[in-house]
C-alpha cells in the first residue's frame, strides 16, 4: 500500500455520489473540481480509478458531495482493515487522528502499527471507537490487525515461557518478582511496570499449579481406578485438563495484551469492582454511595457504565454496571485483585454496608431473645462435597437409580439429595432405602475429610461458652453431622450439639419445617424463642413455615438477594460478623 493512500477508494461510488448530490440535481465534475481547489482532470481520474486520494482529499469530496468519506470505499474487505485502513477509509490522516485523540504522532502510529495503548490512556479505546463510529469491541478487532503487533507477542513468549518452566517446575513454589530477567523483560514489551507483570504472572502460575494437580488426581485415577469405567474416566478428564492448560499459556501473550489496552488505575477500578460486587442487588447508585466523586465515576469508559440523570434536575446522575462492563469485571477481576490487593478489602467492607444486612445492634437483640441456636450443615458449617466430588456422587446416585428402574424428571435438582427427593415417589420404600443408605456412606466418608469453614470453629467456641442449646438440622445423614462434630477443636465439645438429621420420610426434608419442629420439641424451647442460622433458600423457607427467627448467612450480594426473594428480612455477611456480637454480648454480661 502506497503510504498515506486509501487503497480502499471506490471511484466509482465518487461518481455515483456526485450525480446524486444537491437533492438529485447532480453535481458535474468541473464544479467538484472547483470546490475541493482541484482539477477536473484530477476527478475524473480519481472516478475511473486511475489514481487514489489521500484521507485529506477523500473528506473533501466528501464534503463536498454531501455523504461520510466511509460512503466513497469499498467496504466489502473490511474484516481484513487494519486501524490504519479504517482511519484513511474515514478521511482522517494520522495526524488528524492523534490530535482528536489528544496523542503524540508518535504514540499514534505506535497504536497503529504496534496495537500498543499508553499506560496513561485507560479510556482511549473508548474515545477511537466514537471517532470511528464503531464499538469498542469493532475497535479491539482492527486493533487486533495491527502489522507488528503478532511479532510483539512472539517476542513476549520466549520470556513467558522461560518463567512458566522455571516456576512450575515440581516442589518449586515460589512465585517471580520484579527483579527477575524475565519480568524485566516482559515489562519493556508491554510498557508496564515489572511489579505488575510480576503479580499477574504470579497469579496465572498459581492457577496454572492448580489445574496440574487437578490433571495429576484424574492420571491416577486412570492407572488405579477400581473400575474400567473409572480409568477411562479420569483418562478422559486428565486429556480435556492438558488441553486448558494449553489453552491457557498459548492464550496468555494476547489477553495479557488485550488486558493493558483497557487497564483501569486503582481507583478507578475500585469504584468499577464495587458496582460489580453490588449488581446482584440491581437497581442505581450515585457517586456519593459509591464513595467516589462524580469525576471519579465520569472518568470509567462509557461502555462500561450506564448513565441516567435523576428527575428535572439533571445534574444528579444515577449510574449501574453495563452489560460490557459485567464482562469487563469477570474476565479480568483476577488480575486486578493481584495488582491491586487494596480494593478487595475496600470492596468487601463496602458490599456488606450497602448490601443491606443487618445491623449489630439488631443482632444483639435477636441473640437475647434466642434459648436455642439451630444451625444448617452443608453450606454453612463446612463443604461436605467438593465440586468434582459432588458431581460424582449425584452421578451415582443416577447410575443406582437407573439400575433400579427409576427414572428422573429433566428439570430434577443435581444435587444428591434434592435427586433422593425427586425420586420418593417413584419408588417402593425398599428402593428408596437403598438409595439412601448408598449416599449415607458417600456422606459420611466425606464428612471425615471436611473442615470447617473460615470462622465457624470461632462462632461454634463461642456459643459453647453460653447456656444456649445448640442443634444441627440437616437435610443430611445424622451419621455424617456426627462424624464431622466429632473431628472439631476440644473446646467445641460435641456433646453439647443435639444433630437433627435427614428424616425418614424423604418428603419431610426441607423447605418441609419437620425438622425445625422436631428440634424444638425435644429441645423444649419455643418457636420464638429458637434461631436458625443458614445460607440456602430452603432454609429461609422452613424457618418461615415453623415461626422460627432466622438469620441468612450471605457472603456476597446475589447470596444475599436470593434469601430476601425467599422472605429473609435479616441476613449478615459472614459467621465472623455473628461471633463478633456473641463476643461483645458475653464481655457486656
Amino acid at each position: 500500500m502506497a503510504r498515506g493512500l486509501a487503497v480502499m477508494f471506490e471511484g466509482a461510488k465518487l461518481r455515483e455520489a456526485r450525480v446524486a448530490a444537491g437533492d438529485g440535481q447532480g453535481m458535474s465534475a468541473a464544479e467538484l473540481a472547483r470546490r475541493i481547489k482541484a482539477t477536473k482532470a484530477q476527478i475524473l481520474a480519481y472516478e475511473n480509478g486511475i489514481s487514489r486520494p489521500d484521507p485529506k482529499r477523500i473528506r473533501a469530496l466528501a464534503d463536498a458531495v454531501g455523504v461520510e468519506p466511509l460512503r466513497l470505499c469499498d467496504a466489502s474487505g473490511s474484516q481484513e482493515w487494519t486501524l490504519a485502513d479504517l482511519r484513511r477509509a474515514h478521511g482522517l490522516r494520522a495526524a488528524d487522528a492523534s490530535s482528536k485523540l489528544k496523542l503524540s504522532l508518535r504514540a499514534y502510529r505506535r497504536l497503529e502499527t504496534e496495537g500498543f495503548v499508553p499506560v496513561q490512556r485507560f479510556d482511549l479505546m473508548d474515545e477511537l471507537a466514537q471517532m470511528l463510529g464503531i464499538t469498542v469491541i469493532e475497535a479491539e478487532e482492527y486493533l487486533g490487525r495491527a502489522p507488528l503487533l503478532s511479532q510483539r507477542l512472539d517476542d513476549v513468549r520466549e520470556p513467558l515461557t522461560c518463567l512458566l518452566s522455571y516456576y512450575l517446575e515440581p516442589r518449586n513454589l515460589d512465585r517471580p518478582g520484579p527483579g527477575d530477567d524475565e519480568i524485566i523483560s516482559l515489562a519493556g514489551l508491554y510498557r508496564r511496570s515489572p511489579l505488575t507483570l510480576a503479580r499477574i504472572v504470579g497469579y496465572e502460575i498459581v492457577r496454572l499449579r492448580a489445574m496440574r494437580r487437578r490433571q495429576a488426581g484424574y492420571e491416577a485415577a486412570a492407572n488405579f481406578g477400581a473400575t474400567v469405567e473409572e480409568q477411562a474416566k479420569g483418562h478422559g478428564a486428565a486429556q480435556a485438563e492438558a488441553r486448558k492448560i494449553r489453552t491457557v499459556i498459548d492464550a496468555l501473550p494476547q489477553t495479557m495484551d488485550a488486558f493493558f489496552r483497557c487497564m483501569l488505575p486503582q481507583d478507578i477500578w475500585r469504584i468499577l469492582a464495587l458496582f460489580h460486587a453490588l449488581r446482584p442487588l440491581g437497581g442505581w447508585l450515585s457517586a456519593e454511595q459509591l464513595q467516589a466523586t462524580t469525576e471519579q465515576v465520569a472518568a470509567i469508559p462509557t461502555q462500561l457504565l450506564e448513565r441516567r440523570a435523576m428527575g428535572k434536575d439533571t445534574t444528579t446522575v444515577e449510574y449501574r454496571l453495563s452489560e460490557q462492563g459485567a464482562k469487563h469485571c469477570v474476565t479480568y477481576r483476577p488480575w486486578y485483585d493481584a495488582c491491586y490487593p487494596a480494593v478487595q478489602s475496600f470492596v468487601q467492607v463496602n458490599e456488606r454496608a450497602l448490601a443491606g444486612h443487618m445491623q449489630d445492634s439488631d443482632l444483639h437483640d435477636l441473640f437475647a431473645q434466642s434459648d436455642a441456636v439451630l444451625f444448617s450443615f452443608d453450606g454453612l458449617l463446612c463443604r461436605l462435597f467438593g465440586r468434582h466430588d459432588l458431581q460424582t456422587v449425584s452421578d451415582r446416585i443416577l447410575h443406582n437409580a437407573q439400575s433400579l428402574h427409576l427414572a428422573l424428571a429433566p428439570q430434577t435438582p443435581t444435587d444428591p439429595v434434592g435427586m433422593l427427593r425427586a425420586l420418593v415417589r417413584q419408588g417402593s420404600p425398599a428402593k428408596i432405602r437403598q438409595l439412601e443408605r448408598l449416599l449415607t456412606n458417600f456422606e459420611t466418608e466425606a464428612a471425615r475429610h471436611a473442615t470447617p469453614l473460615p470462622g465457624v470453629p470461632q462462632l461454634l467456641g463461642a456459643l459453647a461458652e453460653s447456656n444456649r442449646r445448640l442443634a444441627v438440622v440437616t437435610d443430611h445423614a445424622s451419621l455424617a453431622v456426627e462424624t464431622f462434630l466429632e473431628r472439631l477443636p476440644a473446646q467445641i465439645p460435641a456433646s453439647r450439639i443435639t444433630v437433627f438429621g435427614r428424616p425418614d420420610d424423604l418428603e419431610l426434608i426441607k423447605p418441609n419445617p419437620h425438622g425445625l419442629t422436631r428440634a424444638t420439641a425435644e429441645l423444649n424451647v419455643p418457636h420464638a424463642r429458637a434461631l436458625l442460622m443458614g445460607e440456602s433458600v430452603a432454609d429461609a423457607l422452613a424457618a418461615q413455615s415453623a415461626g422460627i427467627p432466622f438469620v441468612g448467612i450471605a457472603a456476597t450480594s446475589r447470596r444475599a438477594r436470593v434469601l430476601r426473594e425467599a422472605g429473609a428480612q435479616r441476613t449478615v455477611a459472614s459467621v465472623r460478623t455473628l461471633t463478633a456480637v456473641l463476643r461483645e454480648q458475653q464481655a457486656g454480661s
